[in-house]
């Protein structure tokens, strides 16, 4: 029974990103409940204190030549999909041993006489540090360790031997942190034959049809990683590690109009914007295209088809951030961000709009579209073109932006409305639908309305 089983992989990923897998290379099928258990010790188990006794549940089996997985419960989706078994503190954090032991025989206190296979050693504990392998330090921190298809049996607590000094005389592959690409099944080749690594997936640019242990090496060209585009293709390959390069997004075209130069376009927009309860934060680490005294802006589609400003910041020759305000539920109109809006960047320079070619940090934590407290990263930014303006400006005022009203009928010492008007230049006096009008006083002033039932 004590030659059935080994751990076949261990991750410590980021977050929550911890796994135990186990292997069966028998010819039958292993009861794990209630024959074996995984058992740890966590901060050294000094005085034998912390040494705990992972039970599996009742009827967890491992078919010939399957495998078994224990995971953190809040780990990604991508690893729970693959779990049999969870529990909260699975799998440590790098400097605690995980040993299976017969049920039957587990001692007192942790003892790696009791082991069968084992990941760590409590004899060599330091706090906070991982253990090395194969020449790689504190292996155990931070890495994917993926057992050699070569090694027949499990390590019987000798985890300095397993462990190696070298990338020969280990018996693990260390791989990059969160790369979980050999989840699920394991290699395992009785005859002792060498393995090889290198990228596994058939979909890549780089496959290695003779590779039998993925190394996180697998890269596509053309492709696009990114979500929200229309050519999304960052499924490829499933679960493997895989790297995006000279991505090719498409994206849907946003149609939107806006006006800079005429304060009194319907559609005016400046660099301005309201502070309100509520923003998340922008940082953009590629300044190369910027220079000092740009006016980076982030705007927002308003329910008119408008653009409108929810952020901006000034260039000084270094990162620079930028908050994106949220709207503010109390106002009437929509003045900011809402959930799920996505980010229109421009950059105002020497008294000119520019549209720009962005790319967008699609990792966790950051996210690609608004959302309060949420955090975003400009990875890329360029200027592609001169923002191109669609003024619509209301009746009463000239293409050279000059009021045409007859106002010497109106003359007044006090400031008195003489005439609403929508956006079609209709008369509005008395109007209370929601909308956008233009108030016209005596003083020859105008001035810009928005009524909305928010």
């Amino acid at each position: 029974m004590s030659g059935q089983i080994l751990l076949s992989e261990y991750a410590e990923g980021s977050s929550y990103n911890k796994y135990i897998e186990i292997y069966n290379y028998s010819t039958e099928s292993v009861n794990l409940y209630p024959d074996y258990v995984l058992a740890s010790c966590t901060n050294g188990c000094v005085d034998g204190s912390n040494f705990y006794i992972n039970e599996f549940p009742e009827g967890a089996v491992i078919a010939p030549g399957d495998v078994y997985v224990i995971a953190a419960t809040q780990a990604d989706q991508s690893i729970l999909t693959q779990a049999d078994f969870t529990f909260q503190y699975c799998c440590g954090n790098g400097d605690d041993a995980y040993a299976l032991m017969l049920a039957c025989c587990t001692g007192d206190v942790f003892d790696e006489a009791n082991a069968l296979d084992i990941i760590g050693n409590a004899a060599t504990w330091e706090e906070g540090v991982g253990w090395d392998v194969a020449g790689i330090e504190e292996a155990t921190k931070n890495h994917t360790l993926v057992r050699k298809s070569s090694v027949l049996t499990g390590n019987v607590g000798n985890w300095s031997m397993s462990a190696g000094t070298n990338v020969d005389n280990s018996e693990w592959f260390v791989l990059e942190q969160d790369d979980f690409s050999n989840l699920g099944f394991h290699n395992y080749d009785n005859s002792g034959a060498t393995n090889v690594l290198g990228c596994t997936c058939v979909e890549a640019d780089n496959y290695n049809s003779e590779a039998n242990i993925d190394d996180g090496s697998c890269v596509v060209y053309g492709e696009c990683s990114d979500p929200v585009a229309l050519n999304y293709s960052g499924e490829l390959c499933g679960l493997i590690q895989l790297s995006f390069e000279d991505e090719n997004c498409e994206y849907e075209v946003e149609f939107f109009s806006g006006c800079y130069w005429c304060d009194l376009a319907i559609n005016y927009f400046d660099f301005n914007y309201a502070i309100t309860a509520s923003n998340m934060t922008l940082a953009i680490t590629d300044f190369s295209n910027l220079i000092n005294g740009d006016v980076v802006g982030v705007f927002y589609i308003n329910d008119d088809g408008y653009i409108a400003c929810g952020g901006s910041a000034i260039f000084e020759d270094q990162q620079m951030a930028i908050a994106a305000w949220g709207d503010e539920p109390s106002t009437s109109f929509i003045d900011g961000f809402e959930g799920g809006d996505s980010f229109i960047f421009l950059i105002f320079r020497d008294g000119v709009v520019y549209e720009t070619s962005t790319v967008l940090n699609n990792s966790a934590p950051f996210t690609l579209t608004y959302g309060d407290n949420n955090f975003g990263q400009v990875t890329g930014l360029s200027i592609s073109n001169e923002f191109i303006e669609n003024c619509e400006l209301p009746l009463g005022v000239g293409e050279d932006c000059d009021e045409f009203f007859d106002m010497s009928e109106y003359e007044s010492t006090t400031k008195e409305v003489i005439i609403t008007y929508d956006l079609l230049g209709r008369n509005a006096n008395g109007y209370n639908k929601s909308g956008i009008y233009f108030v016209k006083y005596n003083d020859g002033s105008v001035e810009k309305r928005c009524f909305s039932n928010h």
